[in-house]
């Protein structure tokens, strides 16, 4: 014979009594189906968060995704400044009636030598003198002129002179790149400075003709001195952190008339 559980309700400010009885059996298979459903509830709720997670990292790797098509992107456009460069050589070498083989071919940014130590002054030297192309006067006077880039990277900070708060003033391109780039000069010219300086660092500047000069600051090793003359393309600095720099870059300017002037239009 089973227990008997007997529920009695009496409510407040009546006489009448509720009352039901229950046999214990019924009252244990209740109990079994509250836990089993506060177990299922627990199930539900865990793979709920479970699922939470797996949709947030979704997002973070939908993220990821969009940051790489814009990085190949802008892989594809330095590839194409690269494939422009190399024509635009062979075309001044085949004015000029200069056989690119017999030079070594055309003069191309080694990307491995980012990742080495400096090269010494012997290789430096022989790499100038394959890259200085028997040009024509007309030929040289057109490379005095800024263009193109002095290295290639993410440009960081643009060029901004018509504001009012100077410490928003920026006469230059940043170029954030890898301590120990290649920078080279966009335009032919002689150097007129290259030391030091508080602000800039180790930094370069070039004279070219039609009022133009070209700077180049925070580099990391300068391998240019005052008076010498440069050829456009010619390495005249490795990149690097100097001066009153948070990280590693490249300040780029170009002034005319002794006036900086935006460099963008002058980058392809």
């Amino acid at each position: 014979m089973s227990r008997k559980i007997t529920v009695m309700i009496i409510p407040e400010g009546r006489n009448k009594v509720f009352s039901r009885t229950f046999s214990s059996n019924l009252v244990k298979f209740m109990l079994v189906v509250f836990v089993l459903w506060v177990a299922l509830l627990a199930v539900m709720t865990f793979n709920y968060s479970g699922l939470s997670i797996k949709a947030a990292k979704g997002v973070m790797l939908e993220e990821e995704n969009d940051n790489l098509r814009r990085y190949m992107a802008r892989v594809v456009d330095i590839e194409e400044s690269f494939k422009k460069n190399r024509e635009l050589t062979a075309r001044l070498a085949e004015m000029a009636g200069v056989d690119l083989e017999e030079f070594g071919g055309q003069p191309q940014i080694d990307l491995q030598s980012l990742a080495k130590d400096y090269p010494d002054s012997a290789y430096i030297d022989s790499q100038l003198a394959k890259n200085r192309l028997a040009l024509s006067p007309q030929e040289l006077a057109r490379i005095r002129i800024p263009q193109g880039r002095p290295i290639y990277g993410w440009i960081t900070r643009s060029f901004k002179i018509d504001v009012k708060n100077e410490i928003e003033r920026h006469t230059g391109i940043d170029f954030a790149v890898k301590r120990g780039t290649s920078v080279a000069a966009t335009a032919s010219g002689a150097v007129v400075f290259a030391g030091w300086d508080q602000i800039m660092g180790n930094f370069v500047i070039i004279n070219h003709d039609d009022n133009y000069q070209t700077l180049y600051g925070h580099n990391d090793k300068l391998l240019v001195e005052k008076g010498q003359e440069v050829l456009k393309g010619d390495i005249i600095a490795f990149s690097g952190n100097t001066g009153r720099s948070s990280a590693p870059h490249l300040h780029y300017e170009i002034r005319k008339n002794g006036e900086p002037v935006d460099p963008a239009p002058y980058l392809d």
